[in-house]
């Protein structure tokens, strides 16, 4: 049986000037004997990741693998869930982790402590884990940011963090270099034909790129203590819509 890829959380492409969304992609990969997590969001997600793996049918215990595309809290604070897996990440993202634990805020110190108690697996190149699905190298977000190729759908963590990003051809933050993140991109772009970005709705590469699924977020305001809530309302105008970005 193909492999393929089902969401439990898809990544949320917004911003706020109060807080950090800290919304991202969490996927599960089901192939012959392998059950795969591919990133496991916040910690401020953990018991909704619980809700929605018992509804997929999930015992995180059966889990044989935890892939991380890196090491940022809005990506890998729930890896502990999975005592029983091996955790795959690569060891410029550990190497860098090390040097900067405590001095980076993106990077809290108790994800390092707990990933050492689990069965961490070091990767170090790119490595084939089964027919059609291959963890791939995309450093320039962070150090070691690493991607899970299944067949022509790339997982790509927060190498490709939105459409737009793609669009634009403009990556977003890179505290591991610029140059290395364009590099990434262009890699994505080229080895695939749908990503599934780090903060956003899976799209197809194209030409034209577009998203193939529809979205509907509710923000709710508790603004008044004796009164009702705010709740505002976003969605696409039209099924499997997409702004065409400036330059693309």
């Amino acid at each position: 049986m193909a492999a393929d890829i089902e969401l439990l959380f898809t990544g949320l492409a917004a911003s706020a000037d109060k807080f950090l969304f800290g919304t991202s992609t969490v996927a599960v990969v089901r192939t012959g004997r392998e059950l795969i997590v591919f990133d496991t969001g916040p910690y401020a997600c953990r018991p909704i990741l619980q809700g929605r793996l018992r509804r997929a049918g999930i015992d995180p215990a059966e889990v044989t693998k935890v892939v991380l595309s890196h090491l940022h809290w809005d990506h890998a604070a729930n890896a502990d869930l999975f005592a029983a897996a091996d955790v795959l990440v690569h060891t410029r993202e550990l190497e860098a982790a090390d040097r900067t634990i405590g001095r980076d805020w993106a990077i809290p110190e108790y994800t390092v402590r707990a990933l050492r108690r689990l069965r961490l697996r070091p990767v170090s190149t790119e490595i084939e884990l089964a027919p059609d699905l291959r963890i791939v190298e995309l450093p320039g977000h962070t150090p070691g940011s690493i991607g899970l190729l299944v067949g022509d759908k790339l997982l790509a963590g927060d190498a490709v963090g939105s459409a737009r990003e793609a669009a634009t051809r403009q990556p977003g933050a890179y505290a591991g270099g610029e140059e290395d993140a364009l590099a990434s991109l262009d890699k994505a772009l080229a080895i695939s034909g749908i990503i599934y970005p780090g903060h956003d709705r899976p799209f197809r590469v194209g030409p034209p790129i577009g998203h193939i699924s529809d979205y509907e977020l509710k923000i709710r305001l508790f603004s008044d203590p004796s009164g009702h809530d705010e709740e505002l309302h976003f969605g696409a105008a039209a099924a499997k819509s997409f702004a065409t970005w400036p330059g693309n």
